[in-house]
């Protein structure tokens, strides 16, 4: 958890932050993909939500080595890894879908992608404030 914030000010904040990230989705989710615009608006809200996760983060938290936690998540990134390469190698791709063609038919409307956008902030929130 980050440092306290006083009671009266908290609810404004929160408000705020909150606020403006949902506006954000709502135009970067609205952006054609892989155009400068949508560059740019990635590229700002990602700085934007990694200076204020690590202004608000807690005190340093000394780093620890888990051995465990390290093979889970190369696991993890291996078999995804294993399943992307696979799928784009056979034919046909229809019966063998990439990741990114899955995640294509959520993420082809302005709600999706507003959608895919709030969720990516939240992580990049929790990935800064760790």
């Amino acid at each position: 958890m980050g440092a306290p914030i006083e009671g009266s000010r908290w609810p404004w904040r929160a408000t705020a932050l909150v606020t403006v990230a949902l506006a954000y989705a709502g135009v970067a989710g609205g952006l054609r993909p892989f155009t400068w615009p949508a560059a740019v608006s990635t590229t700002l809200g990602g700085l934007a939500i990694f200076i204020l996760a690590w202004r608000h983060r807690a005190t340093p938290a000394p780093v620890r080595h888990d051995r465990g936690q390290l093979l889970a998540w190369t696991a993890w990134l291996a078999a995804v890894t294993g399943w992307e390469l696979w799928a784009l190698s056979m034919t046909p791709r229809s019966r063998h879908p990439t990741i990114s063609s899955l995640i294509n038919s959520a993420i082809e409307t302005h709600p999706g992608r507003s959608i895919a956008v709030l969720a990516w902030l939240a992580l990049g929130w929790w990935l800064a404030r760790r």
